[in-house]
């Protein structure tokens, strides 16, 4: 789970083809806090953007009788969405693209507009009228 959620927030990211030096030591920042196994930042910028439902589906096998991760898919959400805020504003602003993906994400863990804009309320205010 943690290499899908290091790669989310790595699609997120280059969603405006480019991850700048300031993004790319947040990333490295935000995956070392949240994933308990070292994961080379290079192997996950070469490797193919995820696509939300892939990660939906990942989560929903993971969380078949007697494999539970115990993650439920809304606390994946909430982490993607505030990692990915602090990832992408490291270089000073949220794209367009990249609001978009983190919807994405958001809506493919089962949370709604209105949370993905609550989540980015608590964030930075000024970040809601992107999404």
């Amino acid at each position: 789970m943690g290499q899908l959620y290091a790669r989310a927030l790595v699609t997120i990211a280059r969603a405006d083809d480019q991850i700048g030096l300031e993004e790319e030591q947040q990333l490295q920042q935000r995956i070392a806090l949240r994933v308990t196994s070292p994961l080379s930042i290079d192997e996950l910028l070469l490797a193919e953007p995820l696509e939300p439902h892939r990660l939906a589906e990942s989560l929903r096998a993971t969380a078949a009788p007697f494999r539970n991760a115990g993650l439920h898919p809304g606390e994946l959400a909430i982490m993607i969405v505030t990692d990915a805020i602090a990832v992408v504003l490291a270089k000073g602003y949220l794209s367009e693209a990249e609001a978009g993906v983190i919807v994405r994400f958001a809506s493919a863990l089962g949370c709604s507009l209105e949370q993905v804009r609550s989540l980015c309320s608590r964030a930075a205010p000024w970040l809601e009228t992107a999404l």
